[in-house]
């Protein structure tokens, strides 16, 4: 695993936030190695898990979409946040930004807040961003998502803030203000 000695900060964060994490059998079988979700608990297995800072991407679907729709979360995260989202709202296009905006940036937004949350916890970004992390193989440096994350090039953080989780940054300033600090500092960590 990269980075194991940030997974134990990594889980007492999320606990603290309020996701639920357990360790144990039911990570088997998740989209990354090591994690699983089952009704909006996070589950891990230590052993199969290959990076720690995934289980920081992997918190933050669960933590941009609203607390009451977690328990509808499961394996097939972009399938069950659509689905959850879309019952909840009655439309398949939300107005609400805190709806449509992990509907449309979901992908990016927990990019970005697990950016946020490892710089947050002092672990190294390496926990999050590694080789094989996001489908790039191999770079030379850093790795090109933490780049731009870094960079304020990176579409996440405009869509975390358009939910007001964060203030705007980067290229994305000329957005508008609203009044919260700005990236990578979070305001808050869950869509309640």
């Amino acid at each position: 695993m990269y980075h194991p000695e940030a997974l134990a900060p990594i889980v007492a964060f999320l606990r603290e936030i309020g996701l639920d994490v357990v360790f144990g059998p039911g990570a088997e079988g998740g989209f990354l190695p090591g994690i699983n979700i089952h009704a909006g608990t996070i589950h891990v297995d230590p052993e199969t898990l290959v990076g720690s800072g995934d289980l920081l991407h992997e918190a933050g679907h669960v933590a941009i979409v609203p607390r009451r729709l977690w328990p509808h979360l499961g394996t097939d995260l972009h399938a069950d946040t659509h689905a959850a989202i879309t019952a909840d709202a009655g439309s398949d296009a939300p107005e609400d930004p805190v709806l449509a905006m992990p509907l449309k940036q979901g992908e990016f937004m927990a990019q970005a807040w697990s950016f946020a949350a490892a710089l947050h916890l002092g672990v190294p970004l390496g926990c999050v961003f590694f080789p094989g992390s996001y489908h790039v193989a191999a770079y030379e440096g850093i790795h090109p998502m933490q780049r731009w994350l870094e960079a304020g090039t990176h579409h996440g953080p405009a869509a975390l803030a358009r939910v007001g989780m964060t203030g705007f940054a980067g290229l994305f300033s000329f957005m508008g203000d609203n009044g919260l600090p700005p990236f990578p500092r979070m305001t808050r960590w869950i869509q309640d």
